[in-house]
């Protein structure tokens, strides 16, 4: 969810939106990353396992990432 939502920022020459989406939220301060998953508090799908369990880097296709959903399958 959180490249997606970095690939979704990224502007085309030819887009005619007046503003970039954004991932909403702020990140944390270095002092209060959240246990779990960093991104947990702004991810759009969030699950339980991802406020209590920090994910290990995975493969996902020819790149890793650091999610459950990896794990689950549902995103790669």
């Amino acid at each position: 969810p959180y490249t997606v939502g970095l690939m979704g920022s990224i502007p085309a020459m030819d887009d005619t939106r007046e503003r970039l989406l954004q991932i909403d939220g702020a990140m944390p301060r270095l002092n209060a990353i959240p246990s779990g998953c960093a991104f947990n508090p702004r991810c759009p799908q969030v699950m339980e396992r991802c406020r209590r369990e920090r994910p290990e880097l995975r493969r996902a296709g020819r790149t890793r990432a650091a999610c459950w959903l990896v794990e689950e399958g549902t995103a790669a």
